[in-house]
């Protein structure tokens, strides 16, 4: 798996080397709403929902206006590595949005931009209506909240009109998860089950079509089927399970973020989950702090992997080795 996700990685390079040319205008993109034409390269650029912010500058383009991150970002809103590329970069820190659900239509507005791009949110069609009154939009191309990394880069390439910009920024990144992976052998073919805590006598246990599973996969893991008993989510990509089934979850090791220590430990520490044989091996992770989680496994981008994978990986290949001992 490795081995194939590296060779994708330089053949995607190489097909982008050594001059990267810029997309010709107008363009048009398909996405669930809908469909977009943007009718010349937008330098005024807004940014909402998760994730797109950083790959906008990624490209090269400074947004005027970004969404408040209220889960990792501080009281600025501002992700972590966000800020570091803008205050590294000398750029203009964009506006960022009031703390609320909906689209603020009034303060996009008020920034007259050239295009809103939008692939990592859930703006309703309402919304996608009264949004595209003030600029093109770019919604998700399937279902809201539901996008892997390397779709947001490709739908914002095609946006700024940068598509072979973004897909050398798609190939460099899966070269850095495979030299990262590279230290942790173990890490190849393992079955892993991304758990969350409910803390109501539940776990919710992503499987494969969600996008934060998906990360792992392509590093060479499996992700975990569900057992029986699992309720599944109405999206589909999450079953329901209670701690007493805990230790039936088919997996060679447990996948895990929390937003702090104490939440991690005070989980494990349950009786119900210590009967699991997994935890008995040590086959889980306790990775905590919410930058972390959502630089790995929410508002996932390159940025946030460049700046959290290699804070989580070590982790991830100790669980592994641990899972793969006899």
């Amino acid at each position: 798996m490795l081995r194939r996700l590296s060779l994708l990685a330089l053949a995607a390079t190489a097909l982008t080397a050594p001059a990267l040319a810029q997309d010709a205008f107008p363009v048009t993109i398909q996405h669930a709403l809908g469909e977009t034409t943007i009718e010349a390269k937008p330098e005024r650029v807004v940014t909402w929902g998760w994730s797109t912010q950083d790959v906008v500058l990624d490209l090269g383009v400074t947004p005027v206006g970004m969404a408040f991150f209220a889960y990792g970002g501080g009281e600025d809103g501002v992700l972590p590595w966000t800020e570091a590329a803008i205050t590294e970069g000398g750029l203009d820190m964009p506006v960022v949005f009031p703390n609320t659900p909906e689209a603020p239509l009034e303060a996009i507005a008020a920034l007259a931009p050239d295009v809103i791009i939008a692939p990592y949110s859930g703006i309703t069609a309402e919304e996608y209506e009264l949004l595209s009154a003030i600029a093109p939009v770019v919604a998700y191309p399937e279902k809201p909240w539901l996008i892997r990394w390397q779709d947001v880069v490709t739908l914002t390439g095609q946006a700024l009109g940068e598509s072979e910009k973004a897909a050398a920024l798609i190939a460099d990144t899966e070269s850095f998860l495979a030299e990262q992976v590279a230290a942790y052998p173990d890490i190849e073919g393992t079955v892993f089950a991304n758990i969350v805590n409910r803390n109501d006598g539940q776990v919710a246990v992503r499987i494969e079509g969600d996008p934060r599973v998906q990360l792992f996969a392509d590093i060479g893991m499996v992700p975990a089927p569900a057992p029986e008993g699992g309720a599944l989510v109405p999206t589909g990509i999450a079953y329901t399970l209670s701690y007493e089934n805990f230790d039936q979850i088919p997996a060679d090791m447990l996948l895990s973020f929390y937003d702090n220590k104490e939440s991690a430990n005070n989980f494990i520490g349950l009786d119900l989950i210590r009967l699991s044989p997994l935890v008995a091996k040590n086959a889980y992770t306790t990775i905590f702090g919410e930058d972390l989680t959502m630089a790995v496994s929410g508002a996932i981008t390159p940025m946030s992997l460049r700046w959290g994978f290699p804070q989580v990986v070590g982790e991830v290949g100790r669980a592994a080795t641990a899972a793969k001992a006899e």
